[in-house]
This record gives C-alpha cells, structure tokens and sequence, in this order.
C-alpha cells in the first residue's frame, strides 16, 4: 500500500511539473515589427513578421470634406518609413496627399468629420489557447497628427459588426513623439481572447479631464467635440498622422486538457500494475 501512495505521488508531481512547464509557457503570438526599412507606399495590410494574423488601416478611404482644400475624400495609402527623427521604421497610416487641391480622393485622410473609433489600425489573429494576454507597440503621432488614442479589442472579429471593448482611457500624446523601447512604449493588460480575436487602436475626441481638451479653441464653435493635437487646438484635418511599430500580442499557453488527462490514467495504469502484482 505503501508502495502504491508513492507510486501516486510521483505521478502526480509528475502531473503538476508537466502542467506547470506548459502554463509557464509565456511567449509571442503575433508581431509586426518593421525594423529599419522603408517600403514605399501603398502598404494597406502588412503582413506579420511572427506568427499569423491580418493588419488593416481603418478610415483613411472616405469622402470627407476637408477643411485644408484637399479632396474631396481620401484613399488609403499607407507606407512603411522612419517618422519624424525616430531610430525604427513604422507603418505610417495615411491617405494620399497632403497638399492643397490635390484632386479627388486624394487627402489626409485623417479628418474631423470621422465619428470616434473609426480612423487608426485594426489587428486581428487568433488568441487560442492562450491568456494572460498583453497587447504593446511603439506609437508616433505627428505634431499636427489626433491627438488621442483609444486601445479596444473584441472577441468576434469577423462579426459584420464586432462588440469592440475599451481597454482603459484614452491616451494623450504630445505632439512628434515616438512611443517606444527608448521612450516607454505603451503596453496594456489584455481581459480575454479566443479564436476570434483583434485589437484597434483608434482616434477619440478629447473629454473634459484630458491634457489636451480645449472648450472652444480659437475660431471653433463646436464646444470642443474635434479631434485636438498635444497643443489643444483643433485638429487642421489637414496633415498629420500616426504611425505604428513593434506591435506583439503576447500570452500564456494554455495546457491542453488531454496531456494531464493522459498521464492521469498513465498512472492508474501503473498502479493497478503493481496492485495485480501484489
């Protein structure tokens, strides 16, 4: 019998260690990292350098009105370059032009007319079979680029309407400055993934209680409610950007059912062995 009590034990620290090692195993799922290269554009849907998955820019093909004389509407026209003076390419989302009287479908992009959550970057892959999920990624926003940035996820993204979720509050960045591994990148607690899984990041309008929220800027009369850069003026809706790098959706593996299942009944196995040898 004695025998038999040890016999379990080690298998079921058998069990523990295996379950434990795979519950340890903590590592990328996805990534989109574009190191230093340029590629010019358009580069409308990159593909990821780790892992699999789908990237999209949102917003930037539209029939807006632009303030600037651009246009009338834009056409998404991204590119991979080094923004601004920063060390790292970057995937920068835009539409075609920013120069006045440019043609048809041929402006910013970027635009105030947009309703919130609509204009930025869409990444969607599969989180199955992991969590303790982390969404991080390096983020350039233009001086005269929105100014507010809103991180959400969702668990069916290839609803034809997806029930997108908030992760936090919206984030303010100062103008012309590079979220990354020199200057602290943004990184955020993802709640839950799945097989259907994506993440955006998106513009926001500012609110009361943000850095940047200005009631009524110079010439405005809409109490606030458009897009702002770092300096609290209204968003021109005629130049800036926003450009993304290092974008990882990393995770915990989870063990699968079977593997601790299958040494459960290795050790039963054993130990009805040695109870018919007795």
């Amino acid at each position: 019998m004695m025998k038999s009590r040890k016999a379990l034990g080690v298998i079921a620290a058998a069990a523990f260690s295996v379950a434990g090692a795979q519950m340890a195993s903590a590592g990328i799922i996805t990534q989109w990292a574009f190191g230093t290269t340029a590629v010019p554009s358009p580069v409308n849907s990159p593909a990821p350098t780790t892992g699999s998955g789908t990237a999209v820019s949102l917003g930037m093909t539209n029939n807006y009105t632009y303030a600037g004389g651009e246009g009338p509407g834009s056409v998404s026209n991204d590119d991979i370059t080094v923004p601004g003076s920063t060390p790292e390419s970057a995937w920068r989302i835009r539409g075609n032009s920013n120069t006045k009287n440019s043609g048809p479908g041929l402006a910013n992009g970027w635009n105030n007319s947009a309703p919130n959550y609509t204009q930025g970057a869409e990444f969607v892959e599969s989180t199955a079979g992991f969590n303790n999920l982390n969404l991080s990624f390096d983020w350039f926003d233009t001086t005269q680029g929105v100014g507010n940035m809103q991180i959400q996820y969702t668990l069916d993204a290839s609803n034809a309407s997806p029930t997108w979720i908030n992760v936090g509050a919206d984030f303010v960045a100062p103008g012309n400055t590079f979220f990354s591994s020199t200057t602290p990148n943004i990184s955020v607690s993802i709640p839950a993934g799945g097989s259907d899984f994506a993440v955006q990041m998106v513009s926001v309008r500012p609110v009361l209680g943000d850095a940047n929220f200005a009631a009524f800027a110079a010439g405005d009369t809409s109490g606030g409610l458009d897009y702002a850069n770092a300096a609290g003026a209204d968003y021109n809706n005629s130049s800036g950007n926003w450009s993304f790098n290092n974008i990882t959706i990393s995770g915990t593996a989870v063990p699968e059912p079977t593997s601790a299942s299958l040494l459960g009944l290795a050790g039963l196995g054993l130990l009805r062995r040695r109870r018919t040898a007795k």
